[in-house]
């Protein structure tokens, strides 16, 4: 497939899981792409193993980041054809244990981030493009501890259906995706030891309607399939790539 050929893509939180699965099959099907990441020493770990990847260390918490990292897009690409804007973090707490710093961490990254990148972005892609933006089945489901993370992305979902308003006269398309259990280290980055991180993964994977947890590749595929003109008369959606967890 050659789908991305000649076309330039830009993908937040790219060093790693979905973001960084997406970025190898943009290039492998003849795209260029920049991601960024927070984490300096993984993103030249991802460069190393992949010099033919643009990385850039860019924090999304910071509304300043957003422009820095459409500088950089424009200097490499002058214009972008797709923006993958998958940079975000979770972390539980049940009532009691809400902080203000925990609240304004959440949403800086989950809500600003694709708020201001969007903004950043826009102007330079290429009338007819694509962004998809990361969302969670957690916006649909309730979990105790996750009222906070739910409502980050739940706030995702209604900035997509405003951005899809907003850029259908230039007909550039805006979904989200929505995973469900994924096989990355979202859960191991909240600092969970192994014995507690392997029961959590083995409990959503015996919950889950397919019996196992998914693959950073196949929630990938699903964003690209959005970010290419395969999906040209898609927009304002939400696509699950959850096993049916949200839905059955």
């Amino acid at each position: 497939m050659t789908r991305f050929s000649g076309k330039s893509v830009v993908i937040t939180g790219g060093s790693s899981g979905i973001g960084l699965a997406a970025a190898l099959r943009i290039v492998a099907e003849g795209g260029k792409v920049l991601i960024t990441g927070a984490n300096s020493e993984r993103l030249k770990a991802v460069k190393d193993a992949h010099p033919e990847l643009n990385v850039l260390q860019n924090d999304a918490r910071d509304p300043e980041a957003a422009s820095v990292l459409a500088e950089t897009a424009k200097e490499l690409f002058g214009k972008i054809d797709a923006a993958f804007l998958n940079a975000g973090a979770g972390a539980g707490a049940m009532l009691g244990g809400v902080t203000p710093d925990l609240y304004r961490e959440q949403v800086d990254l989950n809500v600003g981030g694709p708020l201001f990148g969007v903004q950043a972005l826009a102007p330079l892609m290429a009338d007819g493009g694509s962004i998809v933006i990361t969302a969670s089945i957690a916006k649909d489901k309730g979990m105790p501890g996750s009222a906070l993370y739910s409502a980050t992305k739940g706030a995702v979902r209604a900035l997509v259906r405003g951005f899809a308003r907003e850029l259908a006269p230039r007909q550039i398309r805006v979904n989200t995706v929505s995973p469900g259990p994924i096989e990355t280290d979202f859960f191991a980055r909240l600092g969970m030891p192994a014995e507690q991180l392997a029961y959590v993964n083995e409990s959503m994977a015996q919950s889950n309607p397919m019996g196992r947890m998914g693959r950073p590749e196949e929630a990938a595929a699903v964003a690209l399939f959005l970010l290419s003109d395969d999906a040209s008369y898609v927009t304002g959606s939400d696509y699950f790539v959850d096993g049916g967890a949200a839905q059955l």
